[in-house]
């Protein structure tokens, strides 16, 4: 996958989506990936396969567990991925939940 498909895919599957931040205030849920550092595998002075982690944050005010699964089995369905523990952010009064994999 590249960041271009994670775009596709977050839209096609009904999510507002952004890379880095939103230009203009965007209300939940929406997706904001971004990348973490590169994870590159390297010998003799070469870089032989370059891998970018990515955070891709769903951020929302009620728990719609469609709209995760949507993440999960659509939008990241051919990729192995890890997810944080849903995360209050009180000065937001919105819910976080990040999912982290490599494309």
């Amino acid at each position: 996958m590249t960041l271009e498909e994670l775009k596709t895919r977050s839209e096609k599957a009904g999510f507002k989506y952004a890379y880095g931040k939103f230009k203009k205030p965007t209300e939940p849920p929406h997706l904001v990936a971004i990348s973490t550092a590169t994870d590159n595998f390297m010998a003799d002075n070469k870089v032989y396969s370059k891998d970018t982690p990515i955070q891709l944050d769903y951020t929302y005010l009620t728990k719609d567990v469609k709209m995760q699964n949507k993440i999960e089995d659509e939008i990241l369905s051919d990729v192995a991925w890890n997810k944080s523990d849903e995360t209050y952010l009180a000065d937001e009064e919105v819910w976080q939940v990040s999912y982290f994999f490599e494309i």
